[in-house]
Parts: C-alpha cells; structure tokens; sequence
C-alpha cells in the first residue's frame, strides 16, 4: 500500500451526478480499494465505478493528474458549510496498509469532516488490525461509515457488531424492503426506485435507525457479474 501523502484525493463540491444529487463528494486513489473486495477486477470484477465516465475520472485521480494530497484534501473539505451532505468515495476506500485501516487516516478524516453530514462505505474486513475499532470511532463521532455487504447474514454480523450495513441485492429483486433472518430491515435505496428522489434529497446513508439496512440494486455494466457474485455468498 502506498504511503498516505503519497495518495491523492479529488474533491467535487457539487456532483454533477444526477441520482447524487447536488452534494459534496470525494473520490480516492484506487490504491485505497480493500482487498476483500469481492467486486475487484482480480476478484471477478464488478465494481459500478470501474467503467465509464467515473473510471476515467478514477484512474486520473489514481495518478496523479486530478485531486490533491492528503492534507489539502482535508483542508478542503474544512472549508465544506456547516451542515452540508458530504459522500466520501464514490470511488476507492478508506486507507490501509493490506486491508488494516489506518488510523491517522481515520481520525484525521473523521475530525475534519466532523461539521458535515458525513458518510461513506468500506469493504475493509472487521476481522483485521483495529479495524473494527476505529470504524466504531469514526461512527460514534459523526462520519457514518457504512460496512459493505453482500449478504443478509453479513447485515446480521454488522449490525450485531454495531455498526451500520448496506447490502448489493440482485438486479431483478423486486422488494422494496423486508427482514432479515436475525430481525434487521433492508429499505432498498429510494434513490434507486423512486423518480427524482436523490442521495441528497435521502441521506439514509448518512443516518437511520439502528437495525435499518439500505439495499443496493446491481447497476452498472457489470451486473450480470454482481448477480453472479451475489449467488455464490447466499
């Protein structure tokens, strides 16, 4: 993993993406992508944001050529408005060194964000390093960062861990929401299926009760290979 003032980092401070909705988001260097993640391309593929438009953008960001360093980042996003909605990563992770969460990333972020409505997602293991610890932090002090999954027993483990989960369902699911085996509910992402309805209109992600998961239909080019994935893990 590369250094953490080795990485770089864009800022956008107002999507141009029309189901974000107008809102502050951030896209990192594809170095911080967990290797757990079952949708990397040497896990099989099917990220949403490894094509396309966001992908060029991505790999611009990745080398060099867009964004700023870790500390400008975060001045930056200090000078975000009190209140405002701010999703971090709609490309890449949080920081690690081979799938441990860095701490100074953690803290730095979670303090520099602290005035924002704040959230993001990780697909970093809860079983290694402080892992589990310092996404409990980052949670307990205002940056909501949502524990990726891509099964309903997963939710289960999350949230009985503490911690806020989102779920991949398949494509064709055709639920708007239900329960879960240990009693959690999965709301799929309104933004998904009610016209005109944004992340910034939502923000679920950022705040929801307890035993509340948001479910995120396949999208993307490859949700074949989602869908796919997906039935491995059931």
């Amino acid at each position: 993993m590369a250094a953490l003032s080795n990485l770089s980092f864009h800022l956008s401070a107002k999507s141009s993406n029309a189901k974000t909705g107008p809102m502050a988001v951030s896209t990192s260097s594809k170095l911080t992508c967990s290797p757990s993640c079952p949708f990397l391309p040497d896990n099989g593929g099917g990220c949403y944001a490894q094509s396309g438009p966001l992908n060029l953008h991505w790999l611009k960001v990745t080398n060099g050529e867009r964004g700023t360093n870790f500390r400008t980042f975060l001045e930056s996003l200090r000078s975000l408005p009190n209140g405002s909605a701010f999703r971090h990563n709609q490309g890449g992770d949080l920081v690690h060194n081979a799938g441990k969460i860095s701490e100074t990333f953690i803290r730095k972020m979670t303090a520099a964000v602290r005035h924002l409505r704040a959230y993001t997602y990780t697909h970093h293991s809860l079983l290694l390093g402080s892992n589990l610890s310092l996404l409990k932090y980052a949670n307990r002090n205002g940056f909501t960062i949502n524990v990726s999954c891509e099964s309903e027993r997963q939710v289960d483990d999350t949230i009985a861990a503490g911690l806020p989960a989102v779920v991949v369902v398949d494509s064709e699911e055709l639920r708007t929401t239900w329960h879960t085996a240990g009693g959690n509910v999965v709301i799929v992402c309104p933004a998904q299926r009610i016209e005109d309805k944004t992340c910034a209109d939502c923000m679920l992600c950022y705040k929801r009760g307890r035993k509340v998961a948001i479910g995120f239909l396949a999208h993307g080019n490859a949700k074949k290979k989602v869908n796919a994935k997906l039935s491995e893990v059931q």
